[in-house]
């Protein structure tokens, strides 16, 4: 029976061929999220998701699918973008090409402030037009994903020039010469510096890079990696922490550090990406990182997924968001990292988990947002923004199947 170094990992290498038919199979688990996807959730937020009088995307919606009044974060609004700038790309959604570029359109138009302190602003209340106006790091990263999308839509010199606009805002009022990185937001909020914008900040570049073909785009990734790999992440126990002071010290102190799986997951793949596009071999970070996520992400062996664990693995949080069950499915379909039939199961569960849990059929392409322990929904509505990680989570298994089963990235098996 094979074993794995790091202990008791709640996905090992024994075999579990006497479970795995009364389990659910990839294939068929793949289909039945794909046909949610593209005849629910995709008709769904094109539809009474998007208000046209507006040519922009609703925040929220209650879960008898009605819109609710809220601010509107450029944030949602970029990543709905993205999403259906994919959806059109991919074939899912024919309507997806013109709803992105009309979107985007509003977005430059409603929240970029070319004439003041530039940037976008952080929100827009639709009702009164009230501003939030401050700067956000993670708000600026979606724009900049946004932007690349619509780019391999239609190459617009405006959507160029956007890009341009906001890079020289980020470098002007963001970044952080001395340590590295950037700051949280202008003006801050509180004294703390995040990992999570910086990584959503690579994969804006990422996708600029695949986009333009321009080498700058590589560079800023690979300075974001570097800032990653050195200062969020413990090679040793695969523990990448979420916050941190000025000088990115683990916050609050070291050994006290909050550490959320679905990231482990989401850095894996982008390390990955950023591996198959420069060639330069990130199989040690990604290797533990998914070790640290398997090992202790995981509160049961049908694929559920906790909030938080400290830098130890144990667990702080044990509610369990529908987002880090996206990520893993696209880190498990891209990195083989354990034996390939243990893996394929494991996609498997989490998969039937999102679907069954999460997005079920009475919500008619809606979801529940967050479970708590015994999986019971606590959030009273349907967040947009989820949009872009199931979209992504699902597309990613249905693309693993139609190339047979076949990983990218193998970083050290362990048999």
């Amino acid at each position: 029976m094979s074993k794995i170094s790091w202990g008791n990992l709640m996905y090992s290498c024994d075999d579990i061929s006497s479970k795995a038919k009364n389990l659910s199979d990839i294939n068929r688990e793949a289909d039945i999220a794909n046909d949610w996807l593209r005849c629910c959730a995709l008709p769904l937020w094109s539809g009474i998701g998007f208000e046209r009088d507006k040519q922009s995307f609703h925040e929220q919606l209650d879960f008898s699918l009605s819109p609710l009044a809220s601010q509107r974060r450029v944030m949602v609004q970029a990543r709905q973008i993205v999403v259906f700038s994919a959806a059109y790309l991919n074939g899912d959604c024919h309507a997806g090409k013109e709803l992105a570029l009309c979107a985007v359109e509003s977005m430059l138009q409603n929240y970029e402030d070319r004439e003041g302190r530039g940037g976008f602003v952080f929100s827009i209340d639709p009702r009164t037009g009230q501003l939030d106006d401050r700067r956000d790091l993670y708000a600026h990263a979606f724009v900049l994903f946004s932007l690349a999308w619509v780019l391999r839509l239609e190459n617009r010199q405006s959507f160029k020039d956007a890009i341009e606009r906001t890079l020289s805002f980020l470098e002007l009022h963001l970044s952080d010469s001395v340590r590295g990185g950037y700051w949280d937001s202008m003006p801050r909020l509180d004294n703390k510096r995040s990992q999570n914008p910086h990584m959503h900040l690579l994969e804006a570049f990422i996708a600029l890079y695949e986009t333009t073909g321009e080498r700058r785009f590589l560079d800023l990734s690979r300075q974001l990696r570097d800032l990653a790999v050195t200062k969020f992440l413990n090679l040793e126990t695969g523990s990448l922490c979420e916050y941190f002071t000025d000088d990115w010290t683990v916050y609050p102190s070291l050994d006290k550090g909050i550490v959320e799986p679905g990231h482990l997951f989401e850095w894996s793949w982008l390390l990955s990406r950023f591996w198959s596009l420069s060639g330069e071999d990130q199989s040690l970070p990604i290797r533990s990182m998914m070790m640290r996520a398997l090992k202790s992400g995981f509160s049961n062996d049908e694929g559920r997924i906790i909030d938080q664990i400290d830098e130890q693995g144990r667990s702080l949080l044990k509610t369990s968001r529908s987002w880090p069950h996206t990520e893993a499915l696209k880190a498990l379909t891209s990195i083989s990292i354990i034996k390939p039939s243990v893996q394929n199961q494991l996609v498997a569960n989490i998969l039937q988990r999102l679907k069954n849990n999460y997005c079920p059929d009475d919500l008619k392409g809606g979801w529940y947002d967050q479970l708590n322990e015994d999986d019971v929904s606590v959030r009273p509505n349907i967040p947009a923004s989820t949009l872009y990680h199931i979209y992504f989570g699902i597309t990613a298994v249905k693309q693993f199947v139609d190339k047979g089963l076949t990983y990218e990235f193998t970083p050290g098996d362990v048999q």
